[in-house]
């Protein structure tokens, strides 16, 4: 009877945690929550991947991250999530330095960050910062040594290690934001969060667990372009166990949900390692009947932006695409650590091998009859009859679950990996089998891949042309952030009696060399370390101080 109780408390203490936050910043409002999982409300039960933002229409149910890998002595680990009804492989927060995670620790930081460009534009504007004009969102960030982070409530929180990224001035290592150091992210929006495998719980796969923290980085970008139907996703996989892996996978589980339950085909890009889900009727997505309505509904897409492997503008190729079935059968349901293995490598459920089954426009093909073995299911056009698609097999829509991922990379004890991930949806003007088109979410995958390689700039940030934090036009100092030389403009017609005197950001003076050539003053800072420094310029009609940094 004891032992019955002390088993009861131990699964009651370790309630999954229903945390979440989301990226709303674009045309798509998408959730992320604490447990390696995201887009859905686990206390309704409902999919939370909006799109457009603000109709309540979903393009996923939800989805969640898998992983497995092999040790030494080829003993499988992996760690994977779904509804967590069944339980969980992944908890919030980061392992110690013996690879472990407690409850207690988890329930620490069962919490989300969350940044937006507008709060890093507030932070510039002031010369000095406290406590009390420092964003909440800046003050508490989860950056190394940060003695301001906090969870939730305003809980303090303790961070040690290496957590969330910023923008280290002093190369102290240590975040300080009172010192003019802030959040490093990509993007107008940005959330940060940390989860891991091992411990208190791996009762999703009930395998071995791969003793792995995650550090997550969602960003979107909000500038009315194409740009603004794409969310990134950033996943930073560090092996803190004992253990050297090698056919190490990551993937991505979602189940997709375009029209309802059962009514969504599944498609294939494989040279954009893209998934796509797509109406295969010709109904209307916004009114939910059958119409002539310009919008079909949209496309949906997951693409892998950046995967171990790839080397400059060589690409390694996707490990797999399948799918299951929400049942029981040899297609269906995982429920083993050997199961979810397998759909992460070109499998069905008890190792059978996808297949390139299709026989021609018209008959049945689902990736499991005779034909030679594949890693992707669904490759072809679904507007071309001979091409491999769900179309062209005829098949009949239905609750597609996914699996894409990463094909096979080592991940060492004590190193880590990076993968990036892009969810694009599109609206589309023609639905249905014979009339949809792939061509605009591909258009829009290349965009998210190229903004990824070149980002763009922020709006309040600054360029290496001319950016100035002076209100006054008469004065124009630039570049910002600069270099090696600051340039000091006074475009008033008489600005001979000037004095201009460069402060650190503890107000300490730093004499330094200043030339002049007309009205452009050239100042020389080389020599300056990285941070954030102070010009105090002032004549007989004109005084002003603006901040500049030095990278």
């Amino acid at each position: 009877m004891m032992v019955f109780c002390a088993a009861t408390f131990k699964l009651a203490a370790q309630t999954p945690f229903n945390t979440t936050d989301s990226i709303d910043i674009n045309n798509i409002a998408a959730s992320v929550l604490v447990h390696g999982d995201m887009w859905w409300n686990p206390a309704l039960g409902t999919g939370e991947c909006k799109f457009p933002k603000g109709t309540g229409r979903s393009v996923s149910n939800a989805g969640a991250v898998w992983m497995s890998g092999y040790d030494a002595g080829n003993n499988l680990h992996v760690a994977a999530q779904t509804y967590k009804q069944a339980g969980n492989d992944y908890w919030p927060g980061p392992l110690d330095i013996s690879g472990s995670l407690s409850y207690a620790t988890s329930a620490l930081w069962a919490h989300i960050w969350k940044i937006n460009r507008t709060d890093i534009s507030a932070f510039h504007s002031h010369l000095i910062h406290t406590t009390y004009n420092t964003p909440l969102s800046i003050l508490s960030w989860p950056g190394k040594g940060n003695v301001y982070a906090t969870v939730n409530g305003g809980a303090p929180l303790t961070v040690s290690g290496d957590m969330a990224p910023f923008m280290d001035l002093n190369h102290s290592g240590i975040y300080e934001p009172l010192l003019g150091e802030y959040p490093d992210f990509k993007g107008d929006q940005a959330l940060w969060w940390v989860f891991s495998d091992n411990d208190p719980g791996h009762t999703t796969t009930h395998g071995m667990p791969l003793g792995v923290e995650v550090h997550v980085m969602a960003y979107a970008y909000k500038r009315n372009r194409m740009i603004d139907n794409v969310i990134y996703y950033d996943f930073n996989i560090i092996n803190k166990s004992g253990n050297n892996y090698h056919n190490f996978r990551w993937a991505i589980w979602d189940d997709i949900e375009l029209y309802g339950y059962f009514e969504n085909f599944i498609s294939f890009d494989s040279s954009r390692r893209m998934c796509i889900g797509y109406n295969p009727s010709n109904d209307d997505w916004l009114n939910g009947h059958p119409s002539n309505s310009d919008k079909k509904g949209p496309l949906a897409g997951l693409t892998l932006i950046s995967l171990p492997g790839d080397f400059g503008y060589t690409y390694v190729p996707a490990g797999s695409f399948t799918y299951y079935d929400n049942d029981q059968s040899f297609k269906g349901i995982p429920f083993t650590d050997t199961e979810y293995n397998n759909y992460m490598r070109s499998k069905f459920r008890y190792g059978r091998h996808i297949t390139n089954d299709f026989a021609g426009p018209g008959i049945p093909s689902h990736g499991s009859g005779s034909g030679p073995d594949c890693n992707y299911v669904f490759t072809g056009d679904p507007a071309d009859s001979t091409q491999w698609s769900e179309c062209s097999s005829n098949n009949n829509p239905g609750e597609r679950r996914i699996i894409l991922s990463s094909n096979d990379f080592y991940l060492n004890a004590g190193s880590n990996q990076h993968i990036v991930m892009g969810l694009v949806v599109i609206d589309t003007n023609v639905g249905g089998c014979g009339r949809i088109t792939l061509d605009s979410i591909k258009n829009l995958a290349d965009t998210a891949w190229h903004i990824f390689r070149y980002p763009l700039r922020p709006f309040n940030g600054a360029d290496s042309n001319s950016v100035t934090q002076s209100t006054d036009s008469s004065l124009v100092i630039y570049p910002n952030p600069a270099h090696d030389v600051l340039y000091i403009k006074n475009n008033t017609a008489n600005a001979n009696e000037e004095s201009i005197r460069i402060y650190n950001a503890i107000g300490q003076y730093i004499n330094t060399p200043i030339s002049k050539t007309g009205n452009i003053n050239e100042v020389n800072i080389s020599s300056f370390a990285r941070g954030i420094y102070f010009v105090k310029y002032s004549t007989c009609t004109l005084h002003k101080t603006v901040k500049f940094l030095k990278e």
